[in-house]
């Protein structure tokens, strides 16, 4: 087990018995191996083994505790064997809950009725919504686990030691780790596998490229055939891969459900706006897309489109799209995206009060904590550079400017910080 500290922190500082702990995230992104870690760091802290109780769903031994009454019973008979040491705390792991009936139902009464920590994992955001959402309204906290930051992908390397990170013309106070020394081809290159095979930890600790591709392959069997096709009961697969491959041939495009449905009917597949969005809808149910929505700065509210999509993963990205020749500064914005996330901002695009002017992100966090942020591959050429800049005017608000570029060089001007993007992956704050 490779630890993973953001995540850990984040398990460790929330243990509370009047909460649920909710580890929700795409198949194969970590979360039951954050379960194991949890529980071998409560071993560590002298829990004795019989307050822990784990259930994984996807363990055929576990078949028959998929109907609440025998899932209620099986936890209902540890705790009568646990009462010999009513000392330490009761600690119940869920793995794959949502294939639990009426989970949260079950899960709460459990929570009400006994003093145990909870912690669930699940791969499928429909699991807050409708009567689940009432059952745990407000009892649980949730964190979301996605693949690999390139961080962590250099430490799943073991690519870790004493020295600050730096490479030639770029000032080492620009790096916030403890990495080896690496020169730039040499990030370069790891930046380049990072970006191509993916960032799943299996794929990232396969010990040959040929093994990586084979896992990409079993997990896009599972995201798409399983968590997408099967549970959202889609009968024309065809049509449906041909929206998955629209939207990952257009990352980080202002798009809509119409704007898919026209392109599609023009080139000879006729399928409507309504289908479309159902199908987006379930991709991201699976963590595959993350929606980004517009947000109108002036008016301070998200807009009613579909706004902009970005991949979990830039590996199954590839696995549907093989021949797209993807906008490179459009794979850059997904990893920026991501890496917002990771950092708990809410990120939407902007809609810049200057007309026809859209800023990347707006990310924001509920403490107001806030910034603009624009994303490109070079600003070297001045052209660009008035360009990316011009985003920027009439924000007037004080919150911080930010431009994240793979420019060594810095490209500061006018009020607007500039970053370096290996800077940022690695850790660099914006704000």
């Amino acid at each position: 087990m490779i630890p993973r500290p953001l995540y850990m922190e984040k398990l460790l500082d929330s243990q509370n018995p009047e909460l649920v702990m909710v580890l929700t995230g795409v198949r194969r992104s970590g979360k039951s191996s954050l379960l194991t870690m949890l529980k071998d760091c409560l071993l560590q802290q002298e829990v004795p083994q019989s307050r822990i109780l784990e259930i994984n769903f996807e363990h055929f031994q576990n078949v028959g505790l998929k109907e609440p009454e025998a899932f209620y019973k099986q936890v209902k008979s540890w705790l009568a064997l646990s009462e010999n040491s009513p000392s330490a705390n009761l600690y119940l792991f869920i793995d794959e809950v949502q294939e639990l009936a009426d989970w949260a139902k079950i899960v709460n009464s459990i929570r009400a009725e006994f003093k145990i920590d909870i912690y669930v994992t699940g791969s499928n955001s429909r699991m807050f919504s409708g009567e689940h959402l009432t059952y745990l309204s407000g009892r649980y906290i949730q964190i979301d686990v996605l693949p690999l930051s390139f961080r962590e992908f250099l430490d799943f390397k073991g690519i870790v030691a004493d020295n600050t990170l730096s490479f030639a013309n770029t000032d080492s106070e620009e790096f916030t780790d403890s990495f080896n020394a690496l020169s730039l081809p040499a990030l370069s290159k790891l930046y380049r596998e990072y970006v191509t095979l993916g960032s799943f930890p299996a794929v990232v600790l396969a010990n040959s490229e040929a093994l990586a591709h084979d896992i990409l392959d079993s997990l896009y069997d599972s995201v798409f055939t399983r968590d997408i096709l099967y549970r959202g009961g889609i009968r024309d697969e065809a049509a449906f891969l041909r929206v998955a491959r629209f939207v990952l041939d257009n990352l980080g495009s202002q798009t809509s459900s119409n704007v898919i449905a026209n392109t599609l009917k023009s080139s000879g597949h006729p399928i409507d706006a309504k289908t479309v969005d159902n199908y987006l809808q379930l991709m991201c149910n699976a963590y595959l897309l993350y929606q980004c929505r517009r947000y109108d700065i002036r008016g301070r509210e998200h807009l009613r489109t579909n706004g902009k999509f970005y991949v979990v993963d830039l590996g199954l990205q590839k696995r549907v799209t093989p021949q797209q020749g993807s906008n490179r500064g459009h794979v850059t914005e997904n990893l920026v995206f991501l890496e917002l996330l990771r950092r708990n901002y809410d990120v939407s695009a902007g809609v810049s009060p200057r007309s026809n002017a859209e800023i990347d992100f707006v990310a924001q966090k509920p403490v107001g904590e806030k910034a603009y942020i624009q994303v490109c591959e070079s600003v070297l050429d001045p052209n660009t550079y008035r360009r990316e800049l011009a985003a920027f005017d009439k924000l007037n608000d004080g919150y911080p400017r930010i431009l994240i570029t793979k420019d060594l060089e810095d490209c500061s001007a006018e009020g607007v910080k500039h970053m370096n993007l290996y800077s940022f992956l690695l850790g660099k704050r914006i704000v």
